[in-house]
């Protein structure tokens, strides 16, 4: 069964839940997610875009600059030297590291939300897990280490926005401990008539992200080849990673082992990966930590 692929037109609602038609203009009407990050996207998506140019876009929001700046010192990224403006920091991290840091400020800030704090904070460091392993693991899949965090990190921004729109009844399935991840999605479907994959792809879209991003989005829990070499495939083993390593945005009865998910990671005889699950774990819960307390 492929989840999550293809967006469906849902029809009819009944009781509590919201009439699916309902549920897909409260998602559309959620304030855009981090506005200059996704000018941001869309603007190193030029590759002849000029350091005052980026610098300029990002001092359009003061908060967001003096967040980047501060992400950027901090032991998250490990850079050699403190950055004392925009300009520098994007010369010294390049565009694309600092694109991530962007997004990584704009998905900290959507997911501080008065309502279901607790939730938000573990669909966050579910989102930040799988962007750290998904950056691991790109050699792997080829592809570039900051690409395919960035994509990883918004692999579940669906999840946050069904969240933010309708938590009240969204949260008790967090609450839950589900059998499988099949479970999780079809509690989903049952309440908006779309899962937080369709979700993505949804508000993806309307936010204008990126072709990419949106399939990643809304294809990350599809049916794979495991062979296959490319940002939904690698966020996938990424998502599946996180939850096994302990950084679930919901729990379940019988998560995937992380012995059977390395298992099926691409084989690249000149660069042979070698997985050291304590440490690895360790790593991310500091990066992590890193990053909230800036």
């Amino acid at each position: 069964m492929v989840v999550g692929c293809v967006m469906q037109t849902p029809d009819g609602g009944m009781g509590a839940m919201p009439p699916p038609i309902q549920a897909r203009n409260g998602l559309c009407q959620l304030p855009v997610f981090g506005p200059v990050a996704l000018k941001m996207l869309n603007l190193l998506a030029n590759q002849e875009a000029e350091v005052r140019t980026i610098a300029g876009l990002l001092r359009t929001d003061p908060a967001l600059s003096a967040k980047v700046l501060a992400v950027a010192n901090s032991s998250f990224y490990g850079t050699p030297q403190y950055i004392d403006n925009l300009s520098r920091a994007i010369l010294v991290l390049g565009f694309e590291r600092t694109k991530s840091i962007t997004l990584t400020v704009a998905l900290r800030s959507f997911t501080r939300h008065p309502a279901n704090p607790k939730v938000m904070q573990s669909c966050w460091q579910h989102s930040i897990a799988t962007a750290l392993l998904a950056e691991e693991l790109a050699p792997l899949y080829e592809i570039a280490k900051d690409r395919a965090y960035t994509a990883a990190l918004i692999h579940d921004v669906g999840r946050l926005g069904l969240l933010r729109a309708y938590g009240e009844l969204y949260a008790p399935l967090f609450a839950a401990v589900h059998d499988t991840l099949a479970e999780c999605l079809e509690a989903e479907r049952s309440l908006f008539e779309m899962d937080h994959c369709q979700a993505g792809l949804l508000l993806t879209q309307c936010w204008g992200f990126p072709s990419e991003y949106s399939r990643v989005a809304g294809c990350h829990h599809g049916e794979l080849p495991a062979a296959k070499q490319d940002l939904v495939s690698l966020t996938h083993t990424a998502c599946l990673l996180a939850d096994a390593l302990g950084f679930p945005a919901m729990v379940l009865a019988r998560p995937p082992s992380t012995a059977a998910i390395v298992a099926q990671l691409p084989v690249n005889p000149w660069n042979p990966y070698a997985f050291h699950e304590d440490q690895l774990k360790g790593k991310i819960a500091k990066q992590i930590a890193s990053v909230e307390s800036t």
